[in-house]
C-alpha cells in the first residue's frame, strides 16, 4: 500500500482559510499564529483528555487550526484504514447503485472526503450518497463552504445533519441503511466518562444502519484508554455472531492484549507530511511523521479474505533487538499475543535491513516456525520466508 499523499486543492483550501482569518499573505508567519491553538486541541484529547471535549471546538480559529492541522491527518488515518480494508480484506462496495456513507461525527468531513478519495480511485464509476452528521454548526458550515469552493468535492450528494453521535435515535432519516458508517475520533468524546453499556447499545444500533456486506470504520487516538475502548467493543462484536471482524484482528478469539493488560493495538504508519502541517509542528515539534491511531472494522458478512494460524502475525511493536536475535512480537491469527525471534547469525545484513523496515501495523506471513518453550514464543526457521502481506507505506 502506497503512502497516503495529501490532496494539494484540500491544503490550499485550509491554508487560505488561515490567511484570510489572519488578514496575512504569508503562509509561514499564519502557521505560527496556528501552532498556539493546535497544540492546546492536541493536549486536550490526549494528555488532558478533559470530558468538555466540545468546547475545544467553538470558534472560527478553532477549526481553522484543526482544517490545516488535523483535518490532513485524520484524512490520512481513514484512508490507511479503509485501504487496508479493500485491499487485505477484500471488501468491495456495492455494486449498480450509489455507495451510501454516514460520516458520524464527521466534523468538517475529513475522513468522509478520505472515504470517497479513496474508493473513487478504485473504481472509475463508483457514485456516493453521503450523510455528514456533527453536532457542531460551525464545523459543518466549513464543509458546506468547502464543497462550494472545490467543486469535485460536490459532486456526489451530501446530506448535512446537526446532531450528537451518541443518540441516533434523533438522528433523522435513519430508516436508511449505509455501506460504510465513519466514526473517526469522535467515539470517545460522545462516550467519554459514560458507562460502557451505553456504548455497547450504540454499536448495536449501528449494526442496525448497515447494509449487507456494510462496514462499521472507527477509528480513536492511539491512547490505552481510548484503544481498550475498542478492544472492548469488539470483544462485544466478536461474542455477536451477526458481527464479523475486518480489523485489525486477525481473529474472533477474545481479545489477549486487554487480558494482559500489558499492551494495547494501535497503529504507527508513516506518511507524507503535508507542508503547512510541517509549518504549524515547527512551532509545536510533536512527533508528526509518525500516524498513531487506533481502529476498528466491523462488518455483518465475514472478510472476503482469512489468514488462520500462527504463522500470521499483525505487529504490535517495532522489531526488538536483543542479543544474538531480532524479536517480533504482535497477535497472531491463532488469536495470541504472541512473539518470535530470529537468531541474527542466520541473517546477511541484507536480510537484517529488511527485517528492520518493518513497522508497528505490518501484517506478516512468517513462514516455517519451531515452537520455544514459553507459551506464545516461536522460532522463525527461514528468514527469507518472511513476506508482508499488508504494506503499511
Amino acid at each position: 500500500m502506497e503512502a497516503c499523499v495529501y490532496p494539494e486543492d484540500l491544503e490550499e483550501w485550509w491554508g487560505r482559510q488561515a490567511l484570510n482569518h489572519f488578514h496575512l499573505r504569508d503562509l509561514k508567519v499564519a502557521a505560527q499564529k496556528l501552532a498556539l491553538q493546535a497544540g492546546k486541541l492536541s493536549d486536550a484529547f490526549t494528555t488532558e483528555r478533559s470530558a468538555k471535549f466540545a468546547g475545544c471546538y467553538e470558534t472560527p480559529l478553532d477549526w481553522i487550526t484543526y482544517g490545516n492541522f488535523f483535518f490532513p491527518q485524520t484524512y490520512a488515518r481513514t484512508q490507511l484504514a479503509l485501504s487496508e480494508l479493500t485491499q487485505f480484506r477484500g471488501w468491495k462496495p456495492a455494486g449498480n447503485r450509489p455507495l451510501k456513507i454516514l460520516d458520524v461525527g464527521g466534523g468538517s468531513g475529513a475522513a468522509l472526503i478520505a472515504a470517497v478519495d479513496t474508493l473513487a480511485a478504485q473504481s472509475e464509476n463508483l457514485n456516493f450518497e453521503a450523510t455528514l452528521l456533527d453536532q457542531s454548526e460551525l464545523a459543518l458550515k466549513y464543509y458546506r463552504a468547502l464543497s462550494r469552493d472545490r467543486r469535485k468535492r460536490s459532486l456526489f450528494k451530501t446530506t448535512i445533519q446537526q446532531a450528537s453521535l451518541a443518540e441516533p435515535e434523533k438522528w433523522q432519516n435513519t430508516a436508511s441503511k449505509f455501506d460504510l458508517i465513519l466514526v473517526s475520533f469522535s467515539l470517545g468524546e460522545a462516550f467519554h466518562e459514560k458507562p460502557g453499556t451505553e456504548v455497547l447499545a450504540w454499536l448495536d444500533r449501528m449494526e442496525d444502519l448497515l447494509e449487507v456486506g456494510g462496514i462499521l470504520l472507527i477509528l480513536e487516538p492511539a491512547l490505552k484508554e481510548t484503544s481498550e475502548r475498542l478492544e472492548r467493543l469488539r470483544n462485544h462484536a466478536a461474542a455477536t455472531p451477526s458481527w464479523h471482524i475486518w480489523g485489525p484482528c486477525l481473529h474472533r478469539h477474545h481479545c489477549p492484549l486487554l487480558e494482559g493488560k500489558k499492551f494495547w493495538c494501535h497503529e504507527v504508519r508513516h506518511w507524507q507530511v503535508p507542508p503547512m502541517v510541517n509549518r504549524i509542528n515547527t512551532g509545536l515539534k510533536r512527533s508528526v511523521w509518525d500516524l498513531k491511531f487506533s481502529f476498528l472494522a466491523l462488518g455483518n458478512t465475514e472478510p472476503s479474505r482469512h489468514y488462520n494460524g500462527s504463522e500470521y502475525l499483525r505487529l504490535l511493536s517495532p522489531v526488538a533487538k536483543g542479543h544474538g536475535r531480532l524479536l517480533l512480537s504482535g497477535c497472531n491469527a491463532a488469536g495470541a499475543h504472541a512473539e518470535y525471534d530470529i537468531l541474527k547469525r542466520h541473517l546477511s545484513k541484507e536480510q537484517t535491513a529488511k527485517i528492520e523496515t518493518l513497522e508497528r501495523g505490518d501484517i506478516i506471513s512468517l513462514g516455517t516456525l519451531e515452537t520455544l518453550g514459553g507459551t506464545g514464543q516461536f522460532r522463525i526457521v527461514n528468514p527469507d520466508q518472511i513476506q508482508r502481506v499488508l504494506l503499511n507505506s
